[in-house]
């Protein structure tokens, strides 16, 4: 059975997820997603003791000038990352629910991609605790090099000789712990323990479908083109009423307009990046993932039907 939505969203939704209104259902469904991880980390807090990353820890022999638990270090900071995205995910819900907002919610959902790329990649199953090290002190390097450049153009150097001290250290312990470090002295980029990390774009199409690599930076790209204010970024929001302003001139006006189809299309790469981050969380810190699983199967089912998607055109990874 099926049922008509209004004419301003145009398309047909399966009955039995979509008597409410299909903004509601993709708000709703980020937040079982959120409620998911929170009952999670409520009843534990960190990694338990019979997971992968408390077995890393154990074998922790890197202690160093970049900190004394660098193993642990690598295993806890994914967490920070994984509470800014929900915050994202919560503004996005917001605007979902809210009259306004057409064009912020693909900022949001671009900046969810780029956050969700860091503990995605720290948290990569089976690496071992020396390359889940290297990997974290390579995000440590990158914002410390960021933080070096607050004061360019000013006098001031207390930011930057911060920096320069953390960069020191860990660089430091990297070649007493054997770590092949480059690129040191360069003005703006910085050093790396070999190899450097991957491009922002590369991780995302190995995040969202590895199968079809084309899609993460298309989710990307489309997002960008929004946060930037392109041109065709805009005008993926003009409805083509096309009424005449001026006729000597040829101008005509357009209404700016989105549908909850096009923007869960467009939008998809955010929940997604949060499935994949949330999956390797759980696995490596040992948590149970069946209410996980459930609320991944809802989002999924949910988005793919606003979107008017069929499953199959779903990546595997995430059915």
């Amino acid at each position: 059975m099926m049922q008509i939505l209004s004419a301003t969203d145009g398309f047909c939704l399966l009955s039995y997820s979509m008597k409410l209104d299909p903004w509601g259902e993709m708000a709703r469904s980020l937040e079982a997603l959120r409620a998911a991880f929170d009952d999670s980390y409520g009843a534990s807090h960190g990694f338990l003791p019979a997971s992968p990353a408390s077995a890393e820890c154990q074998r922790d022999t890197l202690a160093g000038t970049w900190g004394a638990h660098p193993v642990r270090d690598a295993n806890i900071a994914p967490l920070s990352y994984v509470f800014v995205l929900f915050d994202h995910l919560d503004s996005l819900a917001t605007l979902f629910r809210s009259p306004g907002g057409l064009m912020a919610s693909h900022t949001l959902a671009r900046s969810v991609l780029d956050i969700a790329v860091g503990p995605w990649y720290l948290l990569e199953p089976d690496i071992g605790e020396r390359e889940r090290v290297r990997r974290h002190m390579n995000v440590r390097l990158e914002s410390l090099k960021e933080q070096s450049q607050f004061e360019t153009g000013t006098t001031r150097t207390a930011i930057r000789d911060h920096a320069a001290e953390r960069i020191a250290h860990i660089t430091q312990a990297a070649r007493a712990q054997g770590f092949e470090v480059r690129r040191e002295g360069d003005r703006y980029k910085p050093p790396f323990l070999e190899p450097k990390i991957k491009t922002t774009t590369a991780l995302v199409a190995e995040m969202i479908a590895p199968e079809e690599p084309t899609l993460g930076p298309l989710f990307w790209r489309l997002g960008s083109a929004v946060a930037h204010g392109q041109q065709h970024g805009i005008t993926m929001f003009f409805e083509h009423a096309d009424q005449q302003v001026d006729p000597t001139h040829g101008d005509t006006a357009a209404k700016f307009q989105v549908s909850s189809k096009d923007t869960a299309l467009r939008c998809g790469g955010a929940p997604l990046a949060v499935i994949a981050t949330l999956r390797r969380l759980f696995q490596q810190y040992g948590w149970d993932a069946v209410q996980l699983e459930g609320a991944i199967a809802d989002v999924v089912n949910t988005w793919q039907a606003v979107a008017g998607v069929q499953p199959r055109k779903i990546p595997a990874t995430f059915l």
